[in-house]
Formats: C-alpha cells, sequence, structure tokens
C-alpha cells in the first residue's frame, strides 16, 4: 500500500494552494513571463532539429530558431522582472500538479493492492 504517496501527495498539492495565495500577483505574472522561457525552448528545439533532422528542411529550422532564440532572448531582457516573476510563479503551480499526480498515484497503486 501507497499511503506515503497519498499523504506526500496531499501536503504537496496544499503547499501549492498556500503558495499560490501567498504569491498571488508572481502568479498572475506568469502569462506575461512564460511567454520568454517559451520561445527560447522552442528555438533550441528548432535548432536541435536542424542539426540532428532531416537535411531537407535545414534551411527552415535554422530560420525558426534564429527568430524564435531571438525573440525570446530580446523578451528576456526587455521583460526581466515579469522572467523573474514567472520563475517565482512558476513554482506554485507546478507543485500543486506534481501534488496531485502524487495522490492519483498514491490512491490507483492502493487500488490495485
Amino acid at each position: 500500500m501507497r499511503k506515503n504517496h497519498v499523504i506526500g501527495g496531499l501536503i504537496t498539492f496544499g503547499l501549492g494552494l498556500f503558495l499560490a495565495y501567498l504569491y498571488n500577483l508572481q502568479v498572475v505574472e506568469v502569462i506575461k513571463g512564460a511567454a520568454q522561457p517559451i520561445l527560447i525552448i522552442i528555438g533550441l528545439l528548432a535548432l536541435a532539429a536542424a542539426i540532428f533532422g532531416d537535411s531537407r528542411f535545414n534551411k527552415i529550422n535554422y530560420a525558426l530558431a534564429a527568430v524564435f532564440l531571438c525573440v525570446g532572448l530580446y523578451g528576456v531582457y526587455d521583460e526581466y522582472y515579469a522572467t523573474l516573476d514567472f520563475l517565482s510563479g512558476f513554482f506554485p503551480p507546478a507543485l500543486i500538479l506534481v501534488g496531485l499526480v502524487g495522490v492519483a498515484h498514491g490512491i490507483k497503486v492502493t487500488k490495485q493492492s
């Protein structure tokens, strides 16, 4: 029986809700600050596809990588504090999600036993 998963998941979920309440302004800023890291990740994925992927699409992937990386890096420069707010506001919802996954896994394993 995996009661520890359920207990740990509930604690993590509760901690995430508390932090989301405590830092609600930062959680709201997630929307504004999330664009830059997402664009940088998409640019890096396009660059990896250009380097390791099919040679027919290299030019398109290099162009997309350049555009996404430039826009993402400029966004980090331009919206530096929003990006920092994103990083501090991202963790409470992430803790809520991890808590829910832990609870669901604990209940699933408990039902199977």
